[in-house]
């Protein structure tokens, strides 16, 4: 997973892409979608006014748990994300 950050003039914004190359079951696409997005809005008021992108890339095992996505959102919650 990657994590991609740029600064923005609104608040903060997330963009989530996860290809068939990542997973190619689309159940396994939109549960890491849907597993992002909860993340995020439960971070969203700790994180800088930056557009977000999630991508995922080259995946060792299934889908991540939604642990594991808090976890790197909220890493980006204490950088630059620079």
């Amino acid at each position: 997973m990657q994590l991609h950050s740029m600064r923005s003039d609104s608040g903060p914004r997330l963009g989530v892409i996860a290809g068939r190359h990542a997973w190619p079951r689309a159940v396994d696409r939109n549960r890491f979608r849907r597993l992002v997005r909860e993340a995020f809005r439960l971070l969203q008021h700790r994180l800088q006014r930056r557009d977000y992108i999630v991508r995922a890339r080259n995946p060792q095992r299934g889908v991540p748990n939604a642990a594991e996505i808090g976890e790197l959102l909220a890493t980006w919650c204490n950088t630059n994300g620079e």
